[in-house]
């Protein structure tokens, strides 16, 4: 476990910390299906990873349905969480929440599609079901869902036998969401801790005191978080996990349970970097 999460740390600050030699973003490239597919997986009892391999989203079964984390993009939501979930022997018609973690079209592009198809409710932080209005879109512009849920800090949404709580940490935008995921493994219970909004680089000095200030609040939100969730592979791991998955044997712990303690340093590796970008973006000024 010690070489997987060294790996998944190096990983997030090569994605996250200050790099003047960094690329901007390729949009076209990051939204391409064939380049970046990776097969839907089942995770724990109740979760299924449907993403690819550098955007995620995540279907979380309840005894009454699917509550879908994040809806990815307008141009792939159809192979990713559609054909996903057939894949995986569940039914897109079963969803019924659509959690999205925040207002960028790599996470609502589907949304809409899915709301009008499926009659799924669309869930979203109150400050950015008004961000989503403004910010301007990456790439091709997807279709805005229509307001259904607005959700502030400490509410809860449940679903059958499931219940998830949210967490509203600005910074990556105003409202973030980052919900509080009940796990099943088994006989074993976990809590997943998914932060909603990872990458940094575009934000100004008082975003990224936003977002530093809510990477210590989360990691301190709930001492049962023991797995850690991202919408971003890079941001989490997934990638690595998934093969570490693959490999498990009987009675081997689950590589995607990484203790209380490995939550919080997960959140302090991201803290770091937008601490080190503040700093270097103050001494531009």
């Amino acid at each position: 476990m010690a070489g997987l999460l060294k790996q998944e740390y190096a990983g997030m600050r090569e994605a996250l910390c200050p790099d003047p030699d960094r690329p901007p973003v390729d949009i076209d490239a990051m939204a391409d299906y064939e380049a970046h597919k990776t097969p839907p997986q089942q995770v724990f009892d109740n979760l299924y990873y449907i993403g690819m391999d550098n955007i995620g989203a995540w279907a979380l079964t309840t005894s009454e349905g699917i509550i879908l984390l994040d809806a990815m993009m307008m141009n792939n939501y159809e192979q990713t969480v559609v054909d996903g979930l057939k894949t995986l022997g569940l039914d897109p018609a079963d969803i019924e929440y659509i959690v999205i973690s925040h207002a960028h079209n790599d996470h609502f592009g589907g949304a809409a599609f899915l709301q009008k198809r499926y009659g799924a409710k669309v869930v979203m932080a109150e400050a950015d079901w008004e961000h989503i209005k403004v910010w301007p879109q990456m790439g091709p512009d997807a279709p805005l869902p229509e307001k259904d849920i607005a959700i502030t800090d400490g509410d809860t949404l449940t679903l059958g036998d499931t219940t998830i709580r949210f967490v509203v940490t600005p910074g990556h935008t105003p409202g973030t969401l980052s919900p509080l995921v009940p796990l099943k493994d088994g006989d074993e219970r976990h809590l997943a801790a998914y932060w909603g909004g990872a990458s940094i680089g575009f934000l100004e000095p008082d975003g990224l005191r936003q977002y530093i200030a809510s990477t210590e609040r989360f990691a301190d939100i709930d001492s049962e978080t023991d797995v850690e969730l991202s919408n971003h592979p890079w941001a989490d791991g997934t990638m690595l996990k998934l093969d570490a998955l693959d490999a498990r044997q009987p009675g081997e712990p689950h590589p995607f349970v990484t203790g209380h303690d490995g939550v919080k340093k997960w959140l302090s590796v991201m803290r770091g970097c937008a601490e080190a970008l503040l700093e270097d973006k103050l001494a531009a000024e």
